[in-house]
């Protein structure tokens, strides 16, 4: 099973040879099997690559990432045709059955909000959890009042602080985007190598959204990312999104998570998670209803 994600800047050009990523530097060379990898960031708009190494990656169904120029994700490679029976798996998707599709979001919303008090918990950060643990209890089917987002509020100035807003541009802020991009374009991969459309979402509809299925997946990790974000800058004084730093935001998709009783790569969580959360949608059966969580050790 693919294990590594590969981070590539300052290169001259990247190419295909044989089963490896051949890549060039102004004065060296590395070549990196194709095999072993899960996800790759390129971090550079002036490196030339090659369209039949981009078109291999696409067919064997490889994360591949492109950066602006200001060094954060901005888009992703997503195979059209990887999966023979699409046509009759797009069709189920539309036709997802409505209270299935509710059930499961208000599953995801309360998973999300357990992982959220387990990470103030590592954290040592406790002085809000009763509130937001009788905030998740008080869930309804749907989630209608948005104790979701109630909750978002309370938690995220409980982990950086009460002058804390999610989306102020500040280094917190740069790391949560950064990596929540990456673990998004890694579900919507999956989603379409199973045969459906990112774009069709059980909760997030937005008509200007690709990736609302992808959206609604993604949830309960986010507070998983939070964590290891939280820790990266215990060590680290930057305002700004250094090379060291991405390559450490990059790294959380090795860490482990709990998943199904068993440790696994966060990576590869993904592909069991997304299996299972699409295969609940498409029979009504809740065995099939497993979260990640963060691993205590």
């Amino acid at each position: 099973m693919a294990f590594r994600t590969i981070y590539i800047e300052k290169a001259i050009k990247v190419k295909l040879n044989l089963n490896n990523i051949v890549v060039y530097y102004e004065n060296d060379i590395y070549q990196i099997n194709i095999d072993e990898i899960s996800t790759i960031v390129f971090d550079d708009p002036r490196c030339n690559i090659s369209l039949r190494l981009l078109s291999y990656l696409c067919e064997i169904g490889i994360n591949v990432i492109f950066n602006n120029s200001s060094h954060m994700p901005i888009g992703s490679i997503q195979t059209l045709y990887n999966h023979t029976r699409a046509p009759k798996k797009i069709k189920n998707q539309i036709n997802w059955d409505k209270n299935t599709q509710i059930f499961l979001w208000t599953t995801i919303v309360k998973h999300k909000i357990k992982n959220q008090i387990n990470t103030l918990k590592l954290l040592e950060k406790n002085t809000k959890i009763d509130i937001i643990e009788r905030l998740n209890n008080e869930i309804v089917l749907g989630d209608l009042s948005n104790k979701e987002g109630t909750v978002s509020r309370i938690y995220f100035k409980e982990l950086f602080g009460n002058t804390f807003k999610r989306f102020d541009e500040n280094i917190v802020n740069y790391m949560l985007n950064y990596i929540y991009q990456i673990i998004r374009s890694k579900i919507a991969q999956e989603i379409v190598a199973y045969g459906y459309i990112p774009a069709l979402g059980i909760c997030h509809k937005s008509e200007f959204n690709l990736y609302n299925l992808a959206d609604d997946f993604i949830e309960p990790f986010r507070p998983i990312c939070d964590y290891y974000v939280h820790q990266i800058l215990k060590n680290s004084t930057e305002d700004y999104l250094t090379k060291e730093l991405k390559i450490n935001i990059i790294n959380i998709l090795n860490e482990n998570v709990f998943f199904d009783k068993a440790k696994y790569k966060i990576h590869n969580v993904i592909q069991f998670y997304v299996k299972n959360l699409i295969n609940f949608l498409e029979t009504g059966d809740t065995s099939y209803l497993n979260f990640p969580t963060l691993c205590n050790t």
